[in-house]
């Protein structure tokens, strides 16, 4: 069972990213001054009909009912109050009286209650969302009003979670390090396929035997029970409607709850929105179609930057991509990694790898830059960039080549909603098993670059909760109801096709779109949408046009390049430019951009040597240990950011073809450099 596109926000990432380095420019985001327009086709609201009113409902704190219910402080989510309630393990079927425990954590309103705003959140199937969860995206007066609510939805993280880690490990290391060296790319032979084949069988039979659960429960663990779920939680509450936030698989579980009570739903906000009147398959094809479509732009964008083309060598992008492609599905491509000990790791990068990193750097602005530079640097033959990157991605140990996996994220789940909510195909087992043989191969070279999502209908086919019928939903209509459909033309996951439709559909629908953007644009501090989403919680206002393109966006592509280090030192024009390159590179490495923070860490440089990093009482502290990120120039010394003063300081001695001392500052406020001491004998003393 090949590991899948997630449909996962990078909300998550880019919250912890602005936390812990906040003084950082801000390459994703915009300042909150915006200028809107409507498309051309842009029909005006019918306000009289898709008004909410956000006032007090029944009961006027929150604090009470969830002392009632035994709240406690969440334990990976300080700011929440976790509650755990009973469901029935068949919402639908009163005969059958087994209950399962689910998990939500509450934000309380911090002034006058309007009510839940409920976050179906981060997405998946399989985010947890207690434990990611974020009060930051929201503005102050959406915190005095509502309370924020998260949840883990049933099988995960604080409900009742059921997992199998270890079948799945060994399936994705399996996966990952696997080339194909028959025919085409793809299931293109029959021994191919036979191993897809006994692959998909023999991971749900040893998933289902490692959770130790009754195969035929798994139908309870669906996203329809789901919402029910969340119905129960308001109906314990006492509140007679709810406000709902959905974000990616998210957007699901919300579309399915109002479809289900259409009179409880008082407003809406689809983030990253899911077409549910697709089935499975057409539904895998469009995002087999995204993923390549914004691959493949961020390859074009580069080619009209100045800085990212000469990293490329002046060469195409798309050609460079292509290339080392084609290179690694003949050979994989040996390689000695530095681990964060100081020593080294050997491995080959495969193809599978290669796609794997690509699609997961395409959901948002940054990671894409990122990918750009990886692909520049293995362009010039160093390949440990692209490998930081998938190690990242696929939650592998570079020094055991174990999978450690993202200990909010459920893999076994997700797979199990997405094979309990369709079939992906209908008939006997044996008849899905070769429609989607087929429906591969038809889709293998129509999408050039990044394929394969279909191929969830294999693992689909031996799922023991997965129906026999394709799903066949009916368009939302919501009438009454405003809805925001938040999109982005270079939505990978969840493409623009579908949130559109989305909202064509509503009654009351707003799209609300970025030409280019990310997948979900909410929260990025970009005042369009995210003062559309406050203007129609806290003030019932909804937009003045059906269809608004934001504009605001400085960029939409991909963020500001930052040029990949020289291969020489002699490529420095003078020791603060060499500084400036150093400061900048560290601050890109992907295991530091990243970090959420909470302790110390240690990752190795490129060409030898280490630094470790960690949070201080002030901001972060730094650690270099002969460091050497560019052939020639060792880093010896340390390192501190002060969040207040805004003051980035590195102290170092310099050894290999530099040697000498300097201290180097970095002012986030005024943008201002300089660095002061010796190099090679000679007196440093430059600023700018």
């Amino acid at each position: 069972m090949k590991k899948l596109f997630l449909f996962v926000s990078l909300l998550v990432l880019v919250s912890l990213s602005c936390q812990a380095l906040s003084l950082k420019p801000k390459a994703d985001s915009a300042p909150k001054t915006a200028t809107e327009s409507a498309a051309p086709n842009g029909q005006p609201s019918e306000t009289e009909e898709a008004t909410v009113s956000p006032k007090p409902q029944n009961i006027e704190s929150i604090e009470e009912k969830l002392q009632e219910l035994n709240g406690e402080p969440c334990a990976d989510a300080p700011d929440l109050t976790c509650v755990t309630i009973q469901v029935p393990l068949d919402h639908f079927d009163s005969s059958n009286k087994e209950t399962l425990d689910v998990a939500f954590g509450v934000a309380p309103a911090t002034g006058e209650r309007y009510g839940m705003f409920i976050q179906a959140f981060p997405g998946g199937p399989g985010g947890e969302g207690i434990s990611s969860s974020y009060l930051g995206f929201y503005d102050s007066s959406v915190l005095e009003h509502y309370d924020i609510v998260y949840y883990d939805q049933r099988g995960i993280g604080l409900s009742s979670p059921l997992e199998c880690p270890k079948t799945y490990a060994a399936d994705f290391l399996e996966s990952m390090i696997s080339s194909d060296s028959a025919g085409e790319e793809g299931l293109d032979t029959p021994k191919e396929q036979q191993e897809a084949i006994d692959s998909s069988r023999k991971y749900a039979e040893n998933c289902v035997a490692e959770m130790g659960v009754d195969p035929a429960k798994l139908a309870f663990y669906g996203t329809d029970q789901v919402a029910e779920d969340l119905d129960t939680f308001r109906d314990l509450i006492g509140d007679e409607k709810v406000w709902i936030y959905g974000v990616s698989y998210g957007t699901a579980v919300a579309q399915t709850y109002a479809a289900a009570h259409p009179d409880r739903v008082a407003a809406m906000i689809l983030d990253g929105t899911l077409d549910l009147t697709l089935n499975g398959v057409q539904s895998s094809l469009a995002q087999e179609k995204g993923f390549d479509k914004v691959l493949t732009a961020v390859l074009n964008a580069c080619d009209d930057d100045e800085n990212c083309h000469a990293d490329m060598g002046g060469k195409k992008a798309l050609d460079v991509y292509d290339q080392l492609a084609a290179q690694v599905s003949k050979k994989p491509i040996a390689y000695e990694y530095p681990l964060a000990n100081g020593k080294k790791a050997k491995g080959t990068f495969t193809f599978n790898e290669l796609e794997f990193t690509a699609a997961y750097q395409m959901y948002s602005l940054t990671p894409r830059m990122l990918f750009l530079k990886a692909l520049a640097a293995a362009n010039q033959g160093n390949i440990i960039p692209m490998l930081r990157l998938m190690y990242q991605n696929a939650d592998i140990d570079p020094a055991t080549f174990e999978y450690v996996g993202d200990p909010t994220f459920s893999d076994t789940m997700f797979l199990s909603v997405l094979c309990t909510d369709d079939a992906y195909f209908t008939g006997s087992q044996e008849e899905r098993v070769q429609q989607t043989i087929e429906a591969g191969q038809a889709s293998n070279g129509t999408v050039p670059r990044l394929d394969g999502s279909v191929y969830t209908g294999l693992s689909c086919a031996f799922w023991p909760s997965a129906p026999k019928e394709e799903a066949n939903r009916k368009p939302l209509i919501l009438p009454g109801v405003p809805v925001l459909v938040l999109n982005a033309t270079l939505d990978p996951a969840t493409p623009f096709e579908e949130g559109k439709a989305v909202a064509e559909r509503l009654a009351d629908g707003y799209h609300i779109y970025v030409e280019g953007g990310v997948h979900s644009i909410f929260g990025y501090g970009n005042a369009c949408p995210d003062q559309y989403v406050t203007d129609l919680l806290v003030d019932g206002k909804v937009p003045d046009q059906r269809e608004i393109k934001c504009t605001d966006w400085k960029r939409t592509i991909f963020s500001r390049y930052s040029p990949n280090l020289p291969t020489s030192v002699k490529d420095f024009s003078d020791p603060l430019e060499m500084m400036e390159a150093l400061d900048e590179a560290i601050f890109y490495l992907p295991e530091i951009y990243s970090s959420s923070w909470a302790e110390d860490e240690s990752v190795g440089c490129d060409y030898g040597g280490t630094i470790v990093f960690g949070p201080s009482d002030v901001g972060e502290t730094y650690a270099y240990n002969k460091c050497e990120l560019v052939k020639g120039i060792a880093l010896s010394g340390a390192g501190s950011l002060d969040y207040d003063e805004g003051i980035l300081t590195m102290t170092v001695s310099i050894s290999g073809d530099k040697k000498g001392d300097l201290t180097y500052t970095y002012d986030y406020n005024s943008g201002d450099t300089s660095v002061q001491g010796t190099l090679d004998g000679k007196s440093v003393d430059l600023s700018r």
